[in-house]
């Protein structure tokens, strides 16, 4: 079926022959009668994943179309304007709660797929303060993640209300998804984690789409870049404890390095209660990073390379454990 047929008249994009966006009818069904409900006190949860390969598979263009569609259904339904543009979508768990306050009730966010080290401890965090503190703004949210069986149990069971496959077909052609319901969701999960089988569940249907943003491609491409560019940035940040331990090594290797030939690294050890071991490696990765520190060892030489002391380390002088 088409919605949307203002917005997009025929002629919008190459090939199109009738007014508007195509969308499945058995989702746009499912996606009404869930914009028909969020004005009595609701709040949901929309996942999205991929079975087949984790990028590519159109997970953004499919759920941008889904945001889109939202905002013309509460518009129809209960005449409320909760139009869904970029601000609407977010690629940070911390982002999304502070966006939350800024869009308007009964809007429909996203929290786009993102790529981070602490990924999954990050979004149950968020999940969990995000239902604790924005559950009375009666928001449609929508989470796009890489895998369906690593979401935390209770929200892939009891707090969302459906779970959307995207995925490739065997020709690695995009446009393809498979939507389970609350029911099927929960048998999936349930049914499939232990070996990450998504063929022990039939989903309730399948559809597909087609290209095309439900935001202006150009501005989403744009927030996502100065994301990731941002992300970049706050890897390089060093953290205090960073600092912290690299005032200690070089307290320490100077401390070494001027009075190598009265103390061993045993008496550091002792002095300062740590293990051997300990003090060798902090000496050597100081030594590493900062050479040029060291006095009479501008290029790293062998009054550094071999640490002078009387008996061998646990992981060989001026080595680090392999």
């Amino acid at each position: 079926m088409k919605v949307l047929k203002d917005k997009y008249p025929k002629g919008t994009w190459k090939y199109q022959k009738t007014d508007g966006r195509y969308v499945d009818a058995l989702l746009h069904q499912n996606l009404r009668l869930l914009a028909t409900k969020i004005v009595k006190d609701m709040t949901f949860l929309g996942i999205g994943f991929s079975s087949t390969l984790e990028v590519g598979t159109g997970k953004s263009v499919l759920f941008t179309q889904i945001g889109e569609i939202w905002g013309d259904l509460v518009k129809e339904i209960h005449g409320i304007d909760v139009d869904f543009k970029q601000q609407n979508v977010v690629f940070r768990p911390e982002d999304l709660i502070e966006r939350a306050f800024k869009v308007p009730q009964y809007s429909c966010i996203l929290l786009d797929e993102w790529e981070d080290a602490h990924y999954w401890s990050g979004l149950g965090m968020t999940l969990r303060k995000f239902f604790r503190k924005c559950r009375q703004l009666n928001l449609f949210m929508l989470v796009i993640i890489p895998n369906f069986f690593q979401l935390p149990l209770g929200y892939a069971i009891s707090r969302s209300i459906f779970a959307i496959d995207i995925k490739f077909d065997d020709d690695l052609e995009r446009g393809g998804y498979d939507f389970y319901g609350f029911k099927a969701k929960k048998k999936l999960f349930i049914r499939g984690r232990k070996y990450h089988d998504y063929n022990v569940q039939i989903p309730d249907f399948s559809g597909e789409f087609f290209d095309g943003y439900g935001v202006p491609e150009k501005a989403y491409r744009d927030a996502k870049r100065l994301d990731m560019l941002k992300y970049d940035e706050d890897d390089k940040v060093i953290s205090p404890r960073e600092i912290e331990c690299s005032a200690k090594r070089e307290v320490l290797a100077k401390i070494y390095e001027g009075l190598k030939d009265k103390i061993t690294q045993d008496d550091l050890a002792a002095a300062l209660s740590l293990n051997r071991r300990t003090i060798n490696d902090w000496i050597h990765k100081y030594r590493k990073a900062f050479p040029k520190k060291m006095s009479g060892n501008e290029a790293g030489g062998d009054a550094y390379n071999n640490l002078q002391d009387n008996k061998p380390s646990v992981v060989g002088e001026g080595e680090e454990g392999q």
